[in-house]
């Protein structure tokens, strides 16, 4: 009887955390102007102009970078390096080559996208976390 009460109480507190969790709406992320802000490393502040499946990333210092975005639903989508719009470096083509950069959606506030980025490959995963906020 004490296993089926454990049960129980797990079941009602998974069903609990869940219920509490944010419902996220990603349909904003697809199109338009971001800015992804300085980090804690010291990353200058960059812009991003975003149009579905293509992405355009902007630095501090005006130079542009391409990606072509694959999208695996509403929060989730797989970033690959536009290799017909730029000159990949060594970086970019091993990124594609290993499967692009995927990104989660996490949390949003106000016009601001909190994400979960990964790069798979060897070594098995590089992860960083952001924020992209819309213009």
């Amino acid at each position: 009887m004490k296993t089926a009460n454990r049960v129980l109480i797990m079941i009602l507190l998974l069903v609990s955390i869940s219920s509490c969790s944010q419902k996220l709406d990603c349909t904003g992320i697809k199109y338009g102007y971001f800015i992804i802000p300085n980090d804690s490393e010291g990353t200058q502040p960059y812009r991003i102009i975003r149009n579905d499946t293509l992405q355009t990333e902007v630095d501090s210092e005006g130079i542009e970078r391409y990606s072509k975005i694959k999208w695996l639903n509403d929060c989730s989508y797989i970033l690959f390096y536009d290799g017909d719009k730029m000159t990949l470096n060594d970086f970019q083509r091993k990124v594609n080559r290993i499967g692009g950069v995927i990104v989660e959606i996490t949390k949003i506030e106000d016009n601001c996208f909190y994400y979960t980025s990964n790069i798979k490959g060897d070594p098995p995963s590089e992860r960083i976390d952001g924020v992209m906020c819309k213009e």
